[in-house]
């Protein structure tokens, strides 16, 4: 408990130490044109029985790769809209979702992904598992885990099924530094807390990529040196 709560206050205080870095927001996929996605689909078939551990290593369709789980370790669950979730992305969507404690699988957000090249913009549709209005939180590092900025949205969840997810794009302005996203929900309730879904991810990647061991080898560390990260800036 202490540990989570240690990650919970340094990921909210990440705006005073942010670096000067510039950012612009994307209201939509479209907005962002991403160069680039991560498709959960990879990751296995859409159930909410079958948790699946973090870190876990993945690619997207240009062949980079990322690390992706629950920054506290916890497994989280790979489902679609409309198979094992239920609500505002498209039908037949393919989701990760943090977990949740009704289907076995007690693991809460916040959920980090780790990329092994830096990247320009990235971009979701994410929604809170419980209905009604909530606030998604998400920061962002570069490759040295130093924090670039961190940013709140304001949400609406339901089960429409209509592909009204709110959506967060968010690009730096300043240069190709995004190495770390780490994304998380508040619905004002603490048990629903940290328990979301959020689509596949795009990014915007300045030129073609290839991913050399070395860079795949620092991921090694992945979400728990992330995680170690956090712990720190909160003695400082």
């Amino acid at each position: 408990m202490k540990k989570t709560l240690l990650i919970a206050i340094a990921f909210f205080s990440l705006g005073a130490l942010a670096k000067a870095d510039n950012f612009m927001v994307f209201g939509s996929r479209a907005a962002q044109n991403p160069t680039d996605i991560l498709d959960w689909t990879q990751l296995c078939a859409a159930s909410v029985t079958t948790p699946i551990s973090t870190p876990q290593l993945v690619s997207t369709f240009e062949g980079n790769f990322a690390l992706v789980g629950n920054i506290n370790r916890s497994s989280f669950l790979r489902v679609d809209e409309g198979n094992g979730w239920t609500g505002n992305f498209d039908y037949g969507e393919s989701l990760v979702w943090t977990g949740n404690s009704n289907f076995g699988v007690a693991g809460l957000g916040p959920f980090a992904i780790e990329l092994a090249n830096p990247v320009g913009s990235v971009g979701f549709e994410i929604q809170a598992h419980l209905y009604g209005p909530f606030a998604a939180e998400v920061a962002l590092f570069d490759p040295s885990l130093n924090p670039l900025g961190s940013f709140s949205f304001s949400g609406v969840s339901n089960n429409l099924e209509n592909g009204s997810a709110l959506f967060i794009g968010l690009g730096d302005t300043t240069g190709v530094d995004i190495g770390r996203i780490i994304i998380d929900t508040n619905s004002g309730k603490p048990s629903s807390n940290h328990d979301f879904a959020i689509d596949d991810p795009s990014f915007t990647y300045t030129t073609a990529t290839t991913p050399e061991p070395g860079s795949i080898l620092l991921l090694g560390s992945g979400l728990l040196g992330l995680a170690g990260a956090l712990r720190r800036k909160t003695r400082l």
